[in-house]
């Protein structure tokens, strides 16, 4: 093991000067100094037109009955009130409103509007990145998210949904605040059971649906739904009396009439309402209990009872689960010797018969009320923690097939696969950062998360679970080291260089004191890249030299892969650009047994087409990176996507096609408000982009320069990408 010294400062988040001196065996001194946060700290963000979040709003399931009048008030609230609150007890209709409201009103936000559902978040910590997430923002930012929201909403007409807000009422209330207090076009729609108590907001409750004797929207909504049970079911003026009594009986509570409905499978209307007057006789629980309470309570109660008991069971199991998951996960977590597979599968078919369950292609989910219900059953038939292991385990596992599938043809599929499970990934982690004894295994799902946070440039999502699992694991462990220099590496893919160093220091320390060479070699590639992002070129080459040279020895092929790129980049930006095509193209030729893999492929792109733009090469800088454009595209980079367009609106100016130029660099003005820091926080290449830019606007004139920048910034994504083909 190659031997390496440290004297490092304490660690520090605040913006004093300090000082990080990192000595290591051939490697030389580092001796940095800067202010702290970084440049994406003080990077002011600009914003000058909606981004393209796709379709923002979800479609609705079924068909929406009545509630034209609650509809109405909404809109009218919004026009007049910037926060506006639906509330009201479980399964009342407070999201079905909230959606309709949203798209009614989506014409009138020229900005946008976004609907983001908060039930499968436990951490109100991640509320801003979550939300940034949705709406298509990268958490790539060294500063708070939330600073990066209020930034790109300042000046825009924006409506935003938050839905299902009651178990972060103080988390809500806080970002809603920060949010209205710096977006003065923003409107803000919430649904809660309770309000989220700001001065600005304006509560409006949510009511059951009107029963009449024979009619009213409870009836309709029950008579829609028992004929999408029972289509031949016959509607008449005696079924209708019927289904009024029993609407009447379930409080007009939307949820606890489709359970109902539903039962019209196994019984016949009249057998229906019997046995619901049975019910609330014999499970009503007093005065201290509302009846809007007393009706869903007893209705789903019903359902459960309707259960059999490895049904019964296996609804409690799968509240574990935060969002969705699908057969194999269901059976992973909740098969035991009580309950095998094969009950698993048939109990899951059965409870989507009973609309307990809701599959959507092969995915499964359950309402929030049906999950609470569960949760409650399973405190009461079971310990919970060996559940929220296999919960854990079956988590961990799908993590690592992703990190296995990293750098190969599978990598997109198991990144997508990862997104589809954010929501159970967090409570993982969560299980793991809060229950004692469980720290260790949360660094180590961290660090089989790390290859598709980078992928999907979740940065600060990657450093809150690091940060939280590196203060409950203090010892000398591998699993410290491990996390310590993939930490680093995520603060300087936010322009957090500072950050990076000391962390970086710490895992060369005791991967060299455990004798973990290929720790060693991984934390003297985050020093390098760190140094390289500082300007300490002759020191990143030395970290670089050094790992290289224990990656070969120890066949790590996929950190030679990522080391090669990063070695190209640096030498791109150190004068030798040759050099740096070379690194590239040695990636690539390790990448040969995967031709499909997307991610590196394009960042090697990136860095040939740079490599060549300093080879004074034009056109081969406009071949490379035209082909890594489209191969962000596919993945999704805003990073990589932002740094291409930049290239391209170089190659126009160089070409003395200036206008072209203009509407290219105007493109990629738009998306460092994506992604926090423009031109990869480098200080050259930001200014390389002064004097073209400078060029273009001294060529065209500023009013016809302007023009042709906000034209580039109106574009939406796709258009920039035809543009930036067509014309490269």
């Amino acid at each position: 093991m190659r031997r390496a010294t440290e004297r490092i400062e304490p660690r520090a988040r605040s913006p004093a000067q300090r000082t990080v001196t990192i000595g290591a065996s051939g490697t030389g001194a580092f001796e940095h100094r800067a202010s702290g946060g970084g440049s994406a700290g003080r990077e002011a963000v600009t914003m000058q037109h909606p981004w393209d979040a796709g379709d923002a709003l979800p479609e609705e399931a079924t068909s929406l009955v009545g509630r034209a009048s609650e509809i109405r008030a909404a809109r009218d609230a919004l026009g007049r009130a910037r926060l506006v609150t639906l509330t009201g007890p479980g399964g009342v209709g407070k999201t079905r409103v909230a959606l309709r409201v949203a798209r009614d009103l989506a014409g009138t936000f020229p900005d946008g509007v976004q609907m983001v559902e908060l039930s499968g978040l436990r951490d109100g910590a991640l509320l801003a990145e979550t939300v940034a997430g949705a709406m298509g923002l990268r958490d790539s930012m060294a500063a708070p998210t939330a600073d990066l929201l209020v930034e790109c909403l300042r000046d825009r007409r924006f409506l935003l949904v938050l839905d299902t807000c009651e178990h972060l009422v103080a988390d809500c209330a806080a970002f809603a605040r920060r949010l209205l207090d710096g977006c003065s076009g923003l409107r803000l729609l919430v649904t809660s059971r309770q309000p989220l108590g700001l001065a600005a907001e304006r509560v409006l409750p949510v009511p059951p649906l009107a029963v009449t004797a024979e009619s009213g929207d409870a009836v309709e909504l029950f008579v829609a739904r028992a004929l999408e049970a029972v289509p031949d079911l016959p509607v008449t003026a005696t079924a209708r009396r019927r289904i009024a009594l029993l609407c009447r009986r379930l409080d007009g509570i939307p949820l606890a009439i489709e359970l109902a409905a539903v039962r019209l499978r196994t019984l016949p209307l009249e057998g229906l309402v019997r046995r619901m007057d049975e019910l609330f006789w014999l499970l009503g629980d007093g005065p201290s209990e509302t009846p809007r309470h007393q009706a869903l309570r007893t209705t789903v109660g019903w359902s459960h009872e309707l259960c059999a008991p490895p049904e019964r069971l296996l609804w409690a199991r799968l509240s574990v689960f935060a969002g969705g998951f699908d057969l194999a996960m269901a059976e992973r977590v909740c098969a035991d010797e009580r309950l095998d597979r094969h009950a698993v599968a048939v109990g899951l078919a059965g409870l989507v018969d009973k609309s307990v369950v809701h599959r959507t292609g092969d995915r499964y989910d359950m309402l929030d009320t049906l999950r609470e219900y569960g949760a409650a059953w399973l405190e009461a038939v079971e310990p919970i923690r060996p559940l929220c292991e296999r919960h854990r385990d079956c988590v961990a596992e799908l993590a690592r097939r992703a990190a296995d599938a990293w750098l190969t043809d599978a990598e997109e599929r198991w990144v997508r696969r990862l997104d589809a499970e954010r929501d159970n990934v967090r409570a993982a982690l969560e299980f793991c950062f809060t229950v004692p004894g469980e720290a260790l295994a949360g660094l180590r799902l961290a660090g089989a998360l790390w290859s598709t946070w980078l992928c999907r440039s979740r940065f600060t999502e990657g450093r809150y679970w690091f940060d939280r699992g590196l203060e409950l694991v203090t010892e000398a462990v591998p699993e410290r080291a491990d996390a310590l220099w993939r930490n680093a590496y995520l603060c300087t893919n936010q322009g957090d260089s500072p950050e990076a160093f000391p962390m970086a220091a710490e895992a060369l320390a005791l991967a060299r004191r455990g004798g973990d060479e290929p720790a060693y070699a991984r934390a003297l590639r985050t020093l390098g890249t760190a140094a390289t992002f500082v300007g300490e070129h002759d020191r990143a080459g030395r970290c670089f030299e050094e790992a290289l040279a224990v990656m070969r020895e120890r066949g790590l092929r996929g950190d030679l892969i990522m080391l090669h790129v990063l070695r190209g980049f640096h030498r791109a930006r150190s004068g030798e650009p040759k050099t740096a095509l070379a690194e590239c193209d040695e990636a690539l030729h390790l990448l040969r047994n995967a031709p499909n893999e997307i991610w590196i492929r394009s960042w090697a792109g990136y860095v040939k087409a740079l490599a060549h733009w300093f080879l004074d090469d034009v056109e081969g800088c406009a071949r490379e990176v035209r082909a890594s454009l489209a191969a962000f595209r596919r993945i999704d980079d805003p990073v990589g996507l932002t740094n291409t367009f930049e290239l391209l609106g170089w190659v126009f100016a160089r070409r003395r096609q200036y206008a072209e130029g203009a509407v290219l660099l105007g493109a990629a003005s738009r998306y460092p408000a994506k992604v926090g820091v423009p031109r990869l926080g480098d200080t050259a290449l930001e200014s390389l982009h002064e004097q073209l830019e400078g060029q273009a606007r001294s060529a065209l004139g500023l009013d016809r320069f302007t023009a042709e920048h906000e034209r580039g910034m109106a574009l939406t994504l796709d258009e920039t990408v035809r543009f930036a083909c067509g014309g490269a």
